[in-house]
């Protein structure tokens, strides 16, 4: 917790969310950073690898129950991890689609860096291992950046707890007095709890755009922004 609250004391935010596409309401125009097909089509290497979250916890005899082989790395060079060090199982295309599939159905949370482009990866996360997710349902800051959040209509819940039970991995549902009710300070607006609503009562949002942080440019705007907020030279490292 000691090593958490220093981690995540400084911006920018760590990562951002990638909502299910097919949830985002046509009326939303979503930026191509935000659409999880886009990252996809743009790459043309991908790799799987087993999550280093999930295998800490197995080796704490705390293993989780969700898919273990969740860690997707793509590159815009074809063939580039042909011969990689990080071994883990190469993949198509179309593989890494069902991937995401799998894990949105495991109830996985989709994260990627917090920037606009250059992104290498896409991690799957669920509350009880992910240090990121870990970190919100400890209550630390500058963690997430999301553009959406979840509402539920009072008078379409069925008050099944689906939603809270299964799918939020941030603890951001609460059972009310005759339906259940989204915390919107800790709403990520991933979606898994709209996709599998049975009276299709949740629908994803928007934030406003004052509510919305923009993502930095690439990789080394956020470690150049980064170094600043922390009262780093990082003109060393360019």
């Amino acid at each position: 917790m000691h090593w958490g609250a220093q981690f995540f004391s400084h911006g920018p935010k760590i990562m951002q969310v990638i909502p299910i596409e097919e949830q985002i309401p046509v009326k939303q125009e979503a930026l191509n950073y935000e659409q999880v097909s886009n990252l996809i089509e743009r790459a043309q290497s991908f790799m799987v690898n087993e999550c280093i979250c999930k295998k800490e916890k197995g080796l704490l005899d705390n293993p989780c129950k969700k898919p273990l082989e969740v860690c997707l790395a793509m590159n815009a060079e074809p063939e580039f991890y042909a011969h990689h060090p990080w071994g883990g199982k190469i993949i198509s295309r179309e593989q890494a689609y069902e991937l995401l599939n799998k894990t949105e159905e495991a109830g996985l949370v989709h994260l990627t860096s917090n920037i606009e482009s250059d992104h290498w990866f896409i991690c799957n996360c669920c509350g009880c291992c992910c240090g990121v997710l870990g970190a919100i349902n400890m209550g630390l800051p500058n963690v997430i950046n999301s553009h959406y959040y979840a509402q539920i209509d009072p008078n379409g819940c069925i008050a099944c707890g689906t939603c809270a039970d299964e799918r939020c991995q941030v603890k951001a549902i609460e059972a009310g007095e005759d339906a259940y009710n989204i915390i919107r300070e800790k709403c990520i607006g991933c979606s898994l709890c709209v996709s599998t609503c049975s009276s299709e009562a949740i629908e994803l949002r928007r934030k406003q755009p004052g509510d919305i942080l923009p993502a930095l440019e690439n990789e080394d705007a956020w470690l150049e922004e980064r170094a600043r907020q922390r009262g780093v030279d990082y003109s060393r490292y360019k």
